[in-house]
């Protein structure tokens, strides 16, 4: 009796060892559909999540109507108008040609081509609504393929408006789930996709019609033989020629999660069932809503919840606002929190499942110029912040002031304000001061290093999302430092007044092709090295604050703008102001190999010399040879 029993359990481990796991056997089911090109896209996140020959050149067929749709919504900003059919409306559509039934003299709204061209497939609409928009066929088909490359469609090009086979009408799989996913984001597309009928009346009365969806997923009719509704689905395209064989471009949602399955090339001669893109679409739609999840805030800490417990994100930022007050102890410097109220993170299982803080990542926030003048009160608007998750965009939050900042009274001249600039920083504790040296340079090298930004007294360099480096006077030469009280800069702009004469005016802008003069503690920035930081001039002034002094030519520094931020590089003679990587361990490294190559090929020489002639060298001139 045990050695039955023994055998018993064996068996039974035997075949639950044999039975695959539920997810693969999903992607097993998923794998055997013949379908040639297929991708399962989920819209919000372009996460591909099942796909074969997603690349490959295929026919559209009937799912072109999907572009002359978008194109045709986005042209007319009224679908209610009303269009009088020409001859287009029949020209070149045989018996066997899917059609709305329009005739040459039919005046139809554009909204009644819409619904006639996504329900019912209608050659005629499509026709009738490229010569509404553009004027002719060949002109509308310009647009689609504009739009198309306006998409990122790269392998797609058009020939016509309505999707008759043309061997040079062609697409893929995967460039059909970018134009649903983009067409989904208009609600008017979005209301035509999911209608299951629609009544067509010719404004004279000349033609009523009630035309019913293809999309069986929408709606089963009476001559149906199979009923493949689906609950989640939000609507789609059919499509079928001879050449192209069933195609299916098909969008559903569930969860906040909006999936995109693409099926073209099964085989219409007898080959597969016309149910067949369907049933396919809905087991991807079905394993796609099993491996894909979206999750808000409350979320993250839920028990079972795929993504990680005890996720902590940093929220708060410091800001620097504009025209505060001068007496404000904090030099209007407020504490500002990311809104996550509305967050939605969404991923495969195992993406959620290895989420924890550091795959977090904050963008350098954009700031409001109007948002961050004074007065700023609590809970104001100051500006947007894109929160990454793993190197993706996930979540755009507002940023919102936790602290208030009273107006000065000059808040009217706000000055250039810091836009996405370094003095805005996620509060991550105080860092260490860093020094860093300047030099000049012809090619000007990384934009981290000849990029600056002048804004409230300050001129400063980016390292980093977190690290500046701002312009100062140490005593002898310029140099950066990290320390944002570094002392301040003034910029004396160059102008010249009806005679032609120059003189020089304090401004609180910097503007692109600017001349100034760089002042700090009364002495002008030179494009001269000293050392490996950068020379100073001393300046002098009158009674009045007028500058009296003689400029000379490497003082004076071109501002231009770098980009479309507040950034600007500043050249003098072609030569670019350039902040030095730093003094690190390696420099000192190099600095002593050289120091010690030099003293020994010195010594090599004297000796050589020395037994040429007896001639002591003095000890001074060994010392020079360790100056640098």
């Amino acid at each position: 009796m045990k050695r039955f029993i023994y055998i018993l359990i064996c068996l039974i481990m035997a075949l639950s060892l044999a039975v695959p796991s539920a997810s693969f056997a999903d992607t097993d089911e998923l794998e055997a559909i013949t379908t040639p090109h297929i991708i399962l896209y989920e819209a919000n996140t372009g996460t591909v999540l099942f796909n074969r020959a997603e690349h490959e050149k295929a026919y559209p067929a009937s799912t072109t109507k999907i572009m002359t749709c978008i194109v045709a919504l986005e042209y007319f900003e009224d679908i209610n108008r009303t269009y009088t059919c020409g001859y287009e409306a029949t020209n070149g559509f045989g018996p066997q040609s899917s059609v709305l039934g329009l005739q040459y003299g039919y005046k139809v709204t554009i909204k009644d081509l819409l619904y006639g061209l996504m329900l019912v497939s209608g050659n005629d609409c499509g026709a009738c609504l490229a010569v509404a928009a553009a004027g002719s066929t060949g002109a509308f088909v310009e647009m689609m393929n504009a739009k198309a490359q306006e998409i990122g469609m790269n392998d797609t090009h058009y020939m016509n408006a309505h999707g008759l086979q043309n061997d040079e009408h062609y697409t893929t799989a995967y460039d059909m789930a970018l134009l649903m996913s983009y067409a989904l984001r208009n609600d008017d597309f979005r209301a035509i996709l999911s209608a299951k009928e629609y009544t067509v009346n010719e404004v004279n009365g000349k033609f009523s019609k009630t035309v019913y969806t293809s999309n069986k997923l929408l709606y089963t009719k009476n001559t149906d033989t199979e009923n493949n509704e689906y609950r989640y689905a939000i609507g789609g395209k059919t499509g079928e020629t001879n050449t192209a064989g069933y195609t299916l471009v098909e969008a559903a949602e569930k969860d906040g999660v909006c999936l995109v399955a693409v099926l073209m090339g099964d085989n219409n001669q007898g080959g597969t069932s016309m149910y067949y893109r369907f049933r396919n679409a809905v087991k991807l739609f079905n394993w796609g809503f099993e491996n894909f999840l979206c999750y808000d805030r409350d979320d993250f800490n839920t028990t079972g919840s795929p993504i990680a417990s005890q996720i902590s994100l940093n929220t708060l930022f410091n800001v620097q606002t504009i025209g505060y007050e001068e007496s404000d102890a904090s030099r209007g410097l407020i504490t500002a929190e990311a809104d996550i109220s509305d967050i939605m993170i969404a991923g495969t299982k195992e993406e959620l499942g290895s989420i924890d803080d550091s795959s977090f990542v904050w963008a350098e926030p954009v700031l409001d110029e109007q948002g961050i003048t004074a007065p700023v009160e609590v809970g104001d608007k100051l500006g947007t912040v894109d929160l990454y998750l793993n190197g993706k965009v996930v979540f755009t939050s507002d940023l919102l002031a936790k602290s208030a900042v009273r107006a000065g009274q000059n808040s009217g001249k706000s000055g250039e304000y810091p836009g996405s600039s370094p003095f805005v920083t996620v509060t991550t504790g105080p860092s260490k001061q860093k020094i860093c040296n300047l030099t000049i340079s012809k090619n000007g090298g990384e934009d981290k290093y000849t990029t600056w930004i002048y804004y409230d007294g300050t001129l400063c360099s980016m390292a980093d999302a977190n690290n500046f480096y701002y312009l100062f006077y140490d005593g002898e030469v310029f140099r950066t430092s990290t320390d944002p009280a570094s002392k301040r800069v003034t910029l004396y702009q160059i102008v010249e007044d009806d005679n032609g004469a120059a003189y020089y005016v304090p401004d609180a802008e910097a503007v692109n092709g600017g001349n100034y003069l760089v002042v700090c503690s009364g002495k002008a920035l030179r494009a001269s090295k000293s050392g490996r930081s950068l020379a100073a001039s001393a300046l002098e002034f009158d009674e009045n604050g007028y500058l009296t002094s003689a400029i000379t030519a490497d003082m004076i520094w071109t501002f231009t703008q770098k980009g479309t931020g507040n950034g600007y590089q500043l050249t003098n003679n072609g030569r670019y102001l350039h902040r030095s990587p730093g003094d690190g361990l390696l420099f000192w490294i190099i600095i002593g190999v050289l120091v010690i190559a030099i003293a020994v090929i010195a010594r090599l020489l004297i000796v050589r010399r020395g037994r040429g002639r007896r001639r002591s060298f003095k000890r001074r001139n060994i010392y020079r040879i360790y100056r640098t």
